[in-house]
């Protein structure tokens, strides 16, 4: 990895941290404000609906788009140039906004498929709702097509600021708002967010906006065509891919009032480092795959997905295995306080420990949709993204009555991993190269430091006992993760884990050069 590509790892992870915090203070604040209720229900199924299209777009069109424009179109600017981009980017735009007419007539449908236990009055609500937030999709849209402009020009800073302001806009009218106008607040905030980032995209790339970007409808041009038809297996894949989330929402909507919120609350805890570490190492590495790919560089390729699934391991079996080990004291000590009660926190818990360990394997397993994404090999990511979907919705049917929240985790947890396998089968058969030397010794440098975590926490929480509602014996819980994880990295750095000797080097290099020019 090139020491820009870790730079920007490195910057666009702060970046995505620091929209993890806001989401993590945005959390708690709901929590306390609306617990787990069939309020808060209907606007986590309001809230999936307008979002499902745009995101989408956002995965499908970023991922097929980047690597066609750093093949044939990086720096060229001008109208006739990306004509056949003009032309894509129109199609998506003009595809947004009808499906948003579409979601506005058939909300009450879409929302009874989407979740058809909720009870009368949570229905109704959620419809309405919905059809509030229809305008995010003309917006995200929108901020798709630029976040995937300045990815492709690896300008990685302005997309990397949305969970930044969307929170930001949120937090702020739940506070201001959300005593008088209920969840409805959290609806305006939500599109607040969504138009200041897209106000922000406008302007980071005006400077290809005024010189390239002008609705275009040339749909026999190479540069449609090519993109557009890698876009359909993309689409058909991430469809397929955001169905499980959609599955345990139907499944979940079955459940007792409430669940549905108490699954939110556990995905955002779980999926923190996902979103935080994971997204950060796929962005930065996918335009060098694309280039490597483009170049016919096999051996450059599968030593750069070697050291990504090495990097993402290392980031994320840590973060995993805390979690799921202080999965009822973390909840108790960050949730349970106002209408987050008891009840909420059992809910809550019941899901996050299978959750947070679906993290390893979902940040595996996109990673390897993107090498096979910049190979073209797209169909073959949709076929291991649906027969995950297709274990996942057999799963639940079997599970989710006698096992409740738990049986649902469960479930998404093996589809989770089922998909990481086959994804990572697929690229070694496609790479054809074996793994790097000392490859074997590299993983042993994450895995066996998270074994001590393990060997240090699980006495520790047996000793401490069971918190029960106390916070200051849920906060010794979680105090116990600090000298559990700096001991874990001392036994990395004897085993000299590259990442983490690599951070050193680049911290201590960044330090010296602060002190020779201050």
């Amino acid at each position: 990895m090139s020491a820009g590509s870790r730079k920007a790892t490195i910057v666009l992870s702060g970046l995505n941290l620091g929209g993890k915090l806001l989401a993590l203070g945005k959390t708690l604040l709901i929590a306390g404000l609306f617990g787990t209720s069939g309020m808060l229900d209907s606007f986590w199924v309001a809230y999936s609906l307008p979002l499902l299209l745009p995101g989408l777009l956002t995965s499908t069109l970023t991922i097929a788009f980047v690597p066609r424009f750093v093949a044939n179109l990086a720096g060229r600017t001008g109208s006739d140039v990306w004509r056949g981009a003009n032309t894509l980017l129109t199609l998506v735009l003009l595809l947004a906004l009808a499906g948003s007419v579409l979601m506005y007539l058939k909300a009450g449908a879409l929302v009874r498929l989407m979740a058809p236990g909720l009870a009368p009055d949570t229905h109704e609500r959620a419809v309405t709702l919905t059809r509030m937030l229809l305008p995010c999709v003309g917006l995200i849209t929108m901020s798709s097509l630029l976040s995937a402009l300045s990815l492709a020009r690896e300008r990685f800073v302005l997309p990397g600021l949305e969970g930044i302001v969307n929170n930001v806009a949120v937090v702020g009218c739940a506070l201001l708002f959300a005593h008088s106008m209920g969840v409805t607040a959290l609806i305006w905030g939500v599109i607040l967010g969504y138009a200041m980032q897209a106000g922000l995209l406008l302007y980071g790339n005006r400077d290809l906006l005024a010189s390239s970007i002008r609705p275009a409808f040339d749909y026999s041009h190479a540069d449609f065509r090519a993109p557009f038809g890698h876009l359909l297996p993309l689409f058909v894949g991430s469809a397929g891919a955001m169905l499980t989330g959609f599955v345990d929402q139907y499944f979940v909507s079955l459940l007792d009032s409430g669940s549905i919120s108490a699954l939110s609350y556990a995905s955002m805890l779980a999926y923190l480092p996902l979103e935080v570490f994971a997204q950060a190492v796929i962005t930065t590495y996918y335009p060098p795959l694309g280039r490597l790919f483009a170049a016919g560089d096999s051996a450059g390729a599968a030593a750069t997905y070697a050291h990504g699934v090495r990097f993402l391991l290392f980031l994320t079996l840590p973060c995993a295995t805390l979690l799921a080990l202080l999965a009822q004291p973390v909840v108790e000590l960050l949730l349970q306080r106002g209408h987050f009660d008891t009840r909420s926190t059992l809910l809550t818990v019941e899901a996050l420990g299978f959750l947070s360990l679906v993290v390893i394997a979902r940040a595996h397993a996109y990673f390897s949709y993107r090498v096979l994404h910049a190979a073209r090999w797209a169909w073959t990511q949709v076929a291991i993204g649906l027969a995950g979907v297709a274990t996942c919705i057999a799963l639940n049917a079997l599970w989710a009555r006698e096992l409740g929240l738990r049986g649902i985790a469960l479930s998404t947890l093996i589809a989770a991993i089922q998909s990481a396998a086959l994804s990572t089968w697929a690229v070694r058969r496609l790479l054809g190269v074996p793994w790097p030397p000392g490859f074997g010794r590299d993983l042993a440098g994450v895995v066996l430091p998270c074994l001590v975590l393990i060997a240090i926490v699980l006495p520790a929480n047996h000793w401490i006992g069971p918190a029960d509602g106390d916070r200051l014996r849920a906060f010794a819980h979680c105090l116990i993760a600090l000298p559990a994880l700096a001991a874990a990295l001392a036994v990395a750095w004897v085993l000299r884990q590259r990442d983490l000797r690599d951070a050193v080097a680049m911290l201590s290099s960044r330090l010296r050069t602060k002190r020779s020019t201050a």
